[in-house]
């Protein structure tokens, strides 16, 4: 079965399909269930890979939805754009996101509403690694530097393929794993090797779709017309726009900030 352009064997269509035949009593429980902890209760019911393809299923329908309500134009005084923000809503920028921001739109379009020019700074922390590159990245970048002004800035940060493979090789993953703790608690490979640190940089439940060393960001961002380019770091980025919170991710990640010309 495909739904989407997403491949759907029987069994999962089978698994999904009991898991919503609820008996009336736990129909009636379900909106506490949502509330306390949707995803554990799925992971609960489904097996990995289709507990991975019912959030895909769950990601397209979103952007479906978000499809039919985005404006085809929008305008705007703010002159600096967040995209990707999350729940991360900044004062003094336009925060976009699929849902729950100020302007809701489905970035993996490749198009913006925006005006030519509008913008003096564009920054997108860990988005760029959930879009394909050709189809979706690059004319998502090439719509950037449509909306930027002559000198204004992208600034984008991902994970750093290279970092990481340096890590696998050398150490196991083992100091990406200290890292990752040390920045979020609460996160773990639920007793996996760390080595399996690796298959969750690249794969995240199915939700990246590429990782980038700096060559190949580099060369997304000329196709997408940009020609200046400079290597950063979060702090120059902290420095520029101390409104955005740190991510402490520089030992992961890489930034780049692009110039237009």
């Amino acid at each position: 079965m495909t739904l989407l352009n997403i491949q759907i064997d029987k069994e999962t269509v089978t698994k999904v399909t009991q898991l919503v035949r609820f008996r009336k009593s736990e129909w009636l429980h379900l909106p506490l269930i949502r509330a306390r902890n949707m995803k554990a209760f799925l992971k609960g019911r489904l097996s990995k890979r289709q507990y991975e393809l019912a959030r895909s299923l769950n990601y397209e329908f979103k952007r479906w939805k978000c499809r039919i309500g985005a404006p085809k134009q929008f305008e705007t005084d703010l002159t600096k754009f967040h995209l990707g923000c999350g729940d991360r809503h900044l004062k003094g920028w336009l925060n976009v996101d699929l849902f729950d921001s100020d302007v809701n739109l489905d970035i993996a379009r490749g198009s913006l509403p925006f005006a030519d020019g509008q913008f003096e700074a564009i920054v997108s922390q860990h988005v760029i690694e959930h879009l394909t590159i050709e189809d979706e990245l690059i004319p998502l970048l090439q719509e950037c530097h449509r909306c930027l002004r002559i000198g204004g800035e992208i600034w984008l940060s991902t994970p750093d393929m290279e970092k990481v493979a340096k890590s696998y090789v050398e150490q196991g993953n083992d100091d990406m794993v200290e890292d990752r703790k040390q920045r979020l608690p609460h996160w773990g490979l639920n007793g996996m090797p760390n080595q399996h640190f690796m298959n969750d940089m690249f794969h995240q439940e199915l939700e990246h779709r590429n990782l980038f060393d700096q060559g190949l960001l580099e060369w997304t961002l000329t196709q997408a017309g940009f020609t200046q380019l400079e290597r950063v770091d979060e702090g120059k980025l902290l420095e520029c726009y101390p409104a955005f919170p740190p991510r402490n991710d520089d030992y992961q990640s890489i930034y780049m900030k692009a110039t237009k010309s």
